[in-house]
């Protein structure tokens, strides 16, 4: 399968990119710059923003079977500042989807976004009301791009992401609870990300990762 990732060279893209290649996929990053990426006979690293150029996008998205996205806003509860991208980014990359005939697409979004929203706690859901409603909103729209776009989606809910190594013991639920445990390894976010993207057990649901248990 040859599998385009955005936001390859992030924490998370990282370990997606690197999921894949050891699945035996061709890969091809989009990103602003190539740190961090490997170097790997499989690999292509194109460069460019998702959210900002839609003809690189259509571009790069041409020849793929899948797009898996590793795509987020920086909070600024983090500490980290920038601009929300997401829903812009999935305008672009649907339009150029279509346009290329690629047909599946996986998105992992934070616990609290969207339809999740309402299986939150009133905690999380004032939180994305107030401090970080920028971001949430910006996700928010986001799934709805997603959800209306007619393409072969699947939304991954995710809690806390860790940089402990993958496990076996995450669960992985069409149930939109909140996520038990909460905490997930990033590396198992990704593993997720690609075995769904190979198979059609979650097109067009909305996925709850459950994080690893001892």
């Amino acid at each position: 399968m040859r599998v385009l990732v955005v936001g390859a060279n992030g924490r998370l893209g990282r370990c997606v990119v690197t999921r894949a290649l050891v699945e035996g996929h061709e890969v091809t990053a989009f990103v602003r710059n190539r740190g961090g990426l490997p170097e790997h006979p499989a690999l292509t690293v194109e460069i460019g923003a998702v959210a900002d150029q839609a003809d690189r996008v259509r571009d790069v998205v041409a020849g793929h079977d899948a797009v898996l996205s590793a795509l987020g806003n920086p909070l600024w509860l983090t500490g980290r500042r920038g601009p929300a991208i997401l829903a812009a980014a999935m305008t672009n990359l649907v339009t150029a989807m279509h346009a290329a005939g690629v047909p599946r697409i996986m998105v992992p979004l934070a616990w609290g976004t969207g339809q999740s929203r309402t299986a939150a706690s009133p905690l999380v859901r004032t939180v994305a009301a107030t401090l970080i409603r920028r971001a949430y909103r910006d996700f928010d729209a986001a799934e709805q791009i997603l959800t209306a776009s007619g393409l072969s989606w699947t939304i991954v809910y995710f809690g806390a992401l860790t940089d402990r190594e993958d496990t076996t013991r995450w669960r992985a639920s069409t149930q939109v609870r909140t996520p038990r445990p909460l905490a997930i390894a990033r590396d198992d976010l990704a593993r997720f990300l690609v075995g769904a993207a190979e198979r059609d057990t979650f097109v067009c649901r909305r996925v709850v990762l459950n994080g690893d248990r001892p």
